[in-house]
């Protein structure tokens, strides 16, 4: 039988991914999911929420957009959620960038 395991959830693996520097679980699953959803971060707590900040700059566009599948989101609230994130000013994503949507 082949079980799914929770790492394989892109979603799991970029929470996981950011929240190793801080410590377990600062940035869980949902954080992750309601942030692409809902294209923005309002509504996720601190620190979850500055961590998620860097989202954009620490994974790999085919990890954000696999998340944003495995959420129901789409690619347009992805592109508002990068758009709001550098409007802080946070850096740009280069790898981001070069994805022509």
């Amino acid at each position: 039988m082949n079980k799914r395991t929770t790492m394989d959830s892109a979603g799991t693996m970029i929470a996981f991914h950011l929240s190793v520097p801080y410590g377990p679980d600062i940035v869980k699953e949902q954080d992750v999911y309601n942030a692409l959803k809902n294209g923005s971060l309002g509504g996720i707590a601190t620190p979850a929420k500055d961590i998620l900040v860097s989202l954009f700059n620490e994974n790999s566009p085919a990890s954000i957009l696999k998340a944003a599948y495995e959420c129901g989101s789409s690619v347009e609230k992805a592109q508002k959620l990068y758009r709001e994130i550098i409007a802080m000013p946070f850096p740009r994503s280069t790898d981001w960038e070069k994805v022509s949507f």
